[in-house]
């Protein structure tokens, strides 16, 4: 039987002291401070005020001081899904009053469902201060009631397969005071995705970006592989569409190094970025045309189970005309593939070929997908439709990848653009780029190819770890090119 890992499923990921410390440090002042963590797990963040508010109790000689401090104390706020969380939070709290000679107090800790605004309604525009590090999962992830509880709670920031740390900022800057501040560390995907962009809008329009420290593709978490940055807003105080107007952006050049910088904003998308390397971009973004302006860019065919439709060449015998010769974007190098492969491609015309004349025109290829057949009605998790289940998972690409066209994989350490050898093959596993009338081939290859692009990518892209970056189309298609690629 197996277990559900409780971490994992609620999306709880530790923060190192040492990044716990860095954040209480920027909170603007603990003197009769209203501070609440609203995903307190066992109290990391809140420990480590209380720690502080101590040490300060004890270097204070001014009996009003002492007041306020104790004021803040008193208001330590945490609230958590996890009953057997609060407990061990509320232990902690006062094993850290203990320590330095303090009686406990009445901790403010509450047992909650977060993302259902009638638990906390409330409480909101209460707090001076919203710290924390908020659960990593998305939404489409939890239990369909849970779901519902969501959507049912009218989010604004809710858009589409969205993360709950993005709710989680709306939650924040909901319980937060005008001119409070929210301090938060979370996957950095809000900068670029889709899904941050109600987000970013949010930031810009209604409230003050104090700083962000994006810490790349450099690993913070020990046991978890995620990509972060840590986030301050004032709420309110708009910087009226204008992010680059926060004074003091961060931007993680390494573990312990930090270079100062500024959002720089490329087609919605923000990045962290230095002053040489932002007027690298504004010189770049003189050019008078994008990628998207001089090709068209697919993604591959998506079959949702390649081992059934995708096979080295002479694996089997099959009829030749219900198959395609086919190229693994991601394994192209110097204008091959690592591997001579095809794909049963079971269309005609861009319509799939109906079962009955497949059965007839193709028996063989046909006696081979109907041994797969289990496998390929269960793709999707059993909801594609059974009638054409001898056809591929997703219907994309079909026809659009015929012609010629430059093939990249959709994540690369450095530009890997390349041009396919067959314009009458499918591609899968990446992007192609199909020039339009009157754009030269080979000078797109060079741009796309070159140290511009590279430099472009690894401060514009998604950064993995290992030194990988995104060359999926929303990345490279707002990529800048001079006049001259028009031949």
């Amino acid at each position: 039987m197996s277990t559900v890992n409780p971490r994992k499923h609620f999306g709880i990921v530790y923060t190192p002291a040492p990044i716990v410390s860095s954040m209480v440090d920027r909170i603007p002042s603990l003197s009769d401070t209203a501070i609440c963590d609203p995903a307190c797990g066992d109290g990391q963040f809140l420990v480590a005020v209380a720690e502080q508010l101590c040490a300060r109790l004890q270097r204070s000689r001014s009996p009003a001081a002492k007041a306020r401090l104790h004021a803040t104390l008193r208001q330590l706020t945490g609230y958590d899904l996890d009953p057997l969380a609060l407990r061990r939070c509320r232990q902690r709290l006062s094993a850290a009053l203990a320590r330095h000679g303090y009686p406990p107090v009445r901790w403010r800790l509450r047992q909650l469902d977060a993302l259902d605004r009638s638990a906390w309604a409330r409480q909101a525009g209460r707090f001076d201060c919203v710290i924390g590090n908020p659960p990593y999962v998305r939404i489409q992830h939890l239990e369909a009631p849970r779901r519902a509880r969501i959507n049912a709670s009218h989010w604004r920031l809710l858009s589409g397969c969205t993360d709950l740390f993005i709710l989680f900022f709306e939650m924040g800057l909901d319980l937060l005071r005008q001119d409070g501040r929210l301090i938060y560390i979370t996957p950095n995907s809000w900068l670029r995705s889709q899904a941050g962009a109600p987000l970013r809008r949010h930031l810009r329009d209604a409230n003050r970006l104090v700083s962000i420290t994006d810490y790349g593709q450099h690993q913070v978490f020990a046991d978890a592989t995620t990509y972060t940055a840590i986030t301050e807003v004032q709420k309110g105080g708009s910087t009226k569409g204008l992010p680059s107007g926060s004074k003091c952006i961060g931007l993680a050049a390494g573990q312990r190094q930090f270079t100062a910088g500024t959002v720089s904003v490329q087609a919605g998308a923000w990045n962290v970025l230095s002053e040489r390397d932002t007027g690298f971009i504004h010189r770049l973004e003189r050019r008078p045309r994008r990628l998207a302006d001089v090709a068209d860019i697919h993604v591959g065919i998506q079959t949702l189970a390649d081992s059934v439709f995708i096979l080295p060449e002479g694996a089997l015998d099959l009829e030749p005309g219900i198959t395609r010769r086919i190229f693994k974007a991601s394994a192209m190098r110097d204008g091959r593939d690592t591997e001579n492969r095809i794909a049963i491609y079971p269309y005609e015309g861009g319509k799939l070929i109906a079962e009955d004349q497949l059965r007839a025109q193709y028996p063989k290829a046909y006696a081979y997908l109907s041994r797969h057949k289990p496998r390929l009605l269960a793709r999707d998790k059993g909801r594609s439709d059974p009638r054409k289940w001898h056809g591929y998972g997703r219907e994309v690409s079909i026809t659009s990848c015929f012609g010629e066209k430059l093939l990249t994989s959709s994540m690369n350490p450095r530009p890997n653009f390349q041009l396919c050898p067959d314009p009458d093959a499918l591609f899968y596993s990446g992007y192609c780029v199909k020039p339009k009338p009157g754009v030269s081939t080979a000078r797109l290859l060079d741009e796309l190819n070159s140290e511009t692009m590279e430099r472009y990518i690894r401060l514009t892209a998604r950064p993995y770890q290992g030194g990988w970056y995104s060359y999926a189309k929303s990345t490279i298609q707002n990529f800048p090119l001079p006049a001259r690629i028009v031949a």
